[in-house]
């Protein structure tokens, strides 16, 4: 009986029918507490978002395959079982434990086998520079194409990609990438889970490449195969990667959705992967200029490192440029002595900001060189055009004549993502180099930024366009700036928060949750460009005001 359910139990995880393969093998457990259905229930459980009931299935199914004398079996489950520890509690204890554990057993085997490569590839993965992670991607695919496994073939093909993207051999990565998308959408990869692995190194590194064509083509292929599958794990990370391509594009709004998504996804699941989203979600809240917001959510995590560039941003939209430049040296420190990876671009980008809010020109010069070293080896229109931004900031600030060459250079390469942050910062500094030349030129450059610092919600950015309107005695912005007629919920929370009434308390009053309640308050303040609470209470007691007269 406990075999005919077992049967069934693996029909259900090859068809993706994951509530019958947990009914099944839970059934089977039932009659025979063996090894084998502990791990089919771990694997079942894991595609239900069950993520740690999963991990105590699969360790019943380690410990059971160990004491059968299945070692090579116990050690491919260790390795699994090493990076959950991180993914699901950013355990790195934990995980080193675990792949200790799966060297020891495999290191009593007599024969090479592929579990070898398995281990290996898994804990590069984690804890391995780029340089080390490609190295082993190659190895491990010599393994598989040795032992004939298509699955570790396609996962350090992803892997190996990923690497050279983030060493800036981007078309070497990306051949890589698009053969690992070939083998497991053609099929030749029966492993779901191994799948969606392969989806998500993909999306990371045409993200890391700055290829927003290739992620967005990518993110619906991955969110095609979450629905299909009912993957939360990849859902989450897709909404994750998705919503900074929507943020990189200007699409605020939308990225705004993906994340918060992606943060609940997380939250019922893989724990420690939710923190990815929040960081996200705190850079684009200081963009938006909504700073406070941003400061909360990045409190508990000052010493992550995907913390450094919103953080950043924050001091020196703070005017703390200082602290600003101390956190983007800090985090680039490491890399001092050797070439920096297509990661650090962002926080190049930024640091060239810093520096010349400070004066340091030359300090400027240098990190704008080095981003445009990165930019030239990625092929990326948007990281060119953030490399030509920069360059001719501090041509600018130098005085140097050319420095317009550069921001129009920046908006040829931008011509896909005229509403992108970066197209508007380009548009301000043209208006800033013809300001005492062209002045109607310089007006006109000045109100395209606005506008596109308006419809995307850049509330500081849209302030610093229309100052220099007002400098040049132009009219800027007329009326009010908003984005988006408010909802009926959306008017009611803003009425109670013009009373001064907080999250819980709106959620009390209105029978929603809080949770509710601040997704409604962050939707009011993006829709309306407002910055804080209190700016919105002064909002609505302005409409308030003239609704009465």
């Amino acid at each position: 009986m406990s075999h005919d359910h077992l049967t069934a139990a693996h029909a259900a995880l090859k068809q993706a029918q994951w509530p019958e393969a947990k009914a099944h093998f839970e059934s089977a457990l039932k009659e025979d507490d063996g090894p084998e259905a502990h791990d089919g229930l771990g694997i079942a459980l894991w595609w239900l978002n069950e993520v740690s009931a999963s991990h105590q299935h699969r360790a019943q199914a380690y410990l059971g395959c160990k004491a059968s004398g299945d070692l090579r079996r116990a050690a491919l489950i260790a390795a699994w079982l090493a990076r959950e520890q991180v993914f699901l509690r950013a355990n790195v204890s934990a995980m080193k434990g675990w792949f200790a554990r799966a060297e020891r057993l495999l290191n009593e085997e007599s024969a090479p086998c592929v579990e070898s490569g398995w281990l290996a590839l898994y804990r590069a993965s984690m804890m391995s520079p780029p340089a080390e992670l490609e190295t082993t991607a190659l190895q491990s695919i010599d393994l598989a194409r040795r032992f004939n496994d298509p699955g570790l073939e396609a996962l350090a093909l992803a892997f190996g990609g990923l690497a050279r993207v983030a060493l800036g051999r981007v078309e070497d990565g990306m051949a890589f990438i698009d053969e690992a998308m070939t083998a497991v959408t053609g099929g030749e990869v029966g492993s779901f889970m191994i799948t969606s692995e392969v989806f998500c190194a993909t999306l990371s590194a045409c993200e890391l490449a700055g290829d927003l064509v290739r992620t967005d083509h990518w993110c619906e292929a991955a969110r095609a195969f979450a629905d299909r599958y009912h993957c939360p794990f990849l859902s989450a990370y897709c909404r994750t990667t998705y919503g900074g391509l929507l943020t990189a594009t200007g699409r605020w709004g939308e990225a705004e959705a993906e994340l918060m998504e992606a943060i609940r996804v997380f939250e019922s699941g893989h724990q420690a992967l939710r923190v990815h989203a929040v960081l996200r979600l705190a850079d684009l809240r200081a963009c938006q200029g909504r700073l406070e917001e941003a400061e909360i959510l990045l409190s508990g995590y000052e010493d992550h490192g995907g913390a450094v560039l919103p953080m950043a941003r924050l001091h020196l939209a703070r005017d703390e440029s200082e602290l600003a430049r101390a956190v983007l040296e800090q985090a680039l420190r490491p890399v001092s002595a050797s070439a920096p990876t297509l990661d650090h671009a962002p926080l190049l980008r930024l640091l060239v900001d810093v520096h010349l809010s400070l004066g340091n020109l030359d300090a400027a010069r240098r990190t704008a060189d080095e981003l445009a070293a990165l930019a030239g080896g990625a092929h990326s229109d948007l990281l060119l055009a953030q490399a030509d931004l920069a360059q001719g900031q501090v041509k600018r600030f130098a005085g140097e004549a050319d420095s317009a060459q550069c921001f129009l250079s920046a908006l040829d390469r931008l011509r896909q993502y005229e509403q992108s942050l970066v197209a508007g910062r380009a548009k301000l500094e043209m208006a800033r180099v013809l300001k005492d030349s062209d002045r109607p030129g310089a007006v006109t450059w000045a109100r395209a930024a606005l506008a596109c610092f308006d419809r995307i919600g850049a509330a500081r950015d849209s302030d610093e366009a229309a100052a220099l309107l007002r400098e040049m005695g132009a009219v800027g912005r007329v009326g009010a700036r908003t984005t988006a007629a408010l909802t009926q919920r959306e008017e009611e929370v803003l009425a109670l928060l013009a009373r001064g009434l907080s999250n819980r308390e709106i959620a009390e009053r209105l029978v929603i949750s809080a949770k509710t309640a601040e997704h409604h308050v962050s939707q009011i303040l993006s829709k309306l460009g407002l910055r804080s609470r209190a700016e919105a209470a002064a909002y609505a007691q302005r409409e308030s005001t003239k609704t009465d007269k």
